[in-house]
């Protein structure tokens, strides 16, 4: 029988099981899918820990705590794996195409220097002499130098190896139906291949987190639909990852473009649409031409998990051994080391036969609005 099972075959999920497996733990990971196949991979890979964070805050924080960890984890992927992940530290441009963007972007530069983090302001000239292919009418540039991009795609295909190779039994294909609580207590899972025993158990299935049907409590996130499109460039056409309001561009050291992204209330239709794909070129060429010669590759859409209260859920509820990863939205793949650490921690900490622990630093329990159960809340 395993100590743990995770739920969910995302970046959360598998980073949580690699680490609790780490620490000596016997996990099952079970995925309803293919390891990686849903938001992990569809993801552009940016690492943004400031940049879209709109206030101070212990969001914030947790995100700052996930950049200083990522190099030495991605280096430990990289050594036990053997596999290149194309983390690169190039910074991101949010390009401001209005007055209330400049506005906005100004406010949150302030602040943010206050909180001492790196933000510089660039004129439009400036912008065009240090990003030649922004050739649109651009009020003003706001470049965050320490945040980066990671190629998300051979991220996951790194955790999965790592998983295997910490030991973690992985299920794929394998759909978990319901969480199994007696007297307060979890049980276990039903799934379309039978019942696993296990006393801890992880919530981690991203945009399926809150499907009713799984019960005991309920998780307030849903699924947000972002499509993608890809081009073939020549290398550093884009020299950073350029953001604005309505689309970004990513490029890949070997010269491929990502360039999205929608976000839609559409359920769980992952489908490319015209209108969504119409969306995305129309803000792209609001700053930039030159895609216009490059050569189409591709085109995905993904579901994130987004969160109705707007902040990731990570810690236990009031179902003993029953704890949540979930509702991570735009930052699963940036926050995927430190979301495993803090839980594992908890988990490992918390001997599910005694009595429990106090939260972690720097998060909060907090009451959920729809149904009474407690969740450590990383704001």
């Amino acid at each position: 029988m395993a100590e743990i099972l995770v739920l969910g075959g995302g970046i959360i999920g598998c980073a949580l099981a690699e680490e609790l497996a780490r620490r000596g733990r016997r996990v099952t990971l079970v995925e309803r899918g293919g390891i990686g196949l849903e938001a992990s991979t569809a993801a552009a890979g940016i690492l943004s820990a400031q940049m879209d964070v709109p206030a101070p805050g212990p969001f914030l924080e947790f995100c700052q705590e996930a950049r200083r960890m990522y190099p030495s984890w991605i280096r430990r992927l990289e050594r036990s794996t053997g596999l290149r992940l194309g983390l690169h530290r190039d910074g991101i441009v949010y390009l401001a195409m209005t007055r209330a963007e400049e506005t906005r972007m100004a406010h949150r530069m302030r602040w943010q220097r206050r909180h001492g983090l790196r933000v510089e302001r660039w004129s439009g000239a400036a912008v065009r002499r240090r990003e030649p292919a922004v050739d649109g009418p651009v009020r003003a540039g706001f470049f965050f130098p320490d945040e980066s991009q990671v190629d998300n795609q051979a991220l996951m295909r790194a955790l999965v190896v790592a998983c295997r190779r910490a030991g973690v039994r992985v299920l794929e294909h394998t759909t978990a139906r319901r969480i199994l609580v007696r007297r307060g207590t979890v049980q276990g899972v039903v799934t379309s291949r039978g019942r696993l025993q296990a006393p801890v158990v992880v919530n981690a299935l991203g945009s399926w987190a809150g499907l009713r049907a799984l019960g005991p409590v309920r998780v307030p996130v849903e699924p947000a639909r972002g499509q993608m499109l890809a081009f073939a460039g020549p290398p550093r056409l884009f020299r950073h990852v350029v953001m604005a309001e309505r689309a970004y561009v990513v490029q890949r050291r070997d010269g491929r473009l990502l360039v999205g992204s929608t976000v839609e209330r559409a359920g769980f239709e992952k489908a490319l649409t015209l209108e969504g794909m119409h969306g995305i070129l129309d803000g792209l060429r609001r700053f930039s031409s030159a895609l216009q010669q490059c050569t189409f590759l591709d085109a995905w859409a993904g579901l994130r998990p987004y969160s109705r209260t707007g902040r990731p859920l990570l810690g236990p509820t009031r179902v003993r051994g029953l704890y949540l990863a979930a509702g991570h939205f735009r930052h699963g793949i940036l926050l995927a080391p430190a979301t495993a650490q803090r839980l594992a921690g908890m988990i490992c900490l918390r001997n599910h036969v005694r009595g429990g622990t106090r939260p972690h630093a720097g998060t909060e329990l907090v009451e959920s609005e729809q149904q009474s159960i407690d969740i450590t809340y990383c704001q």
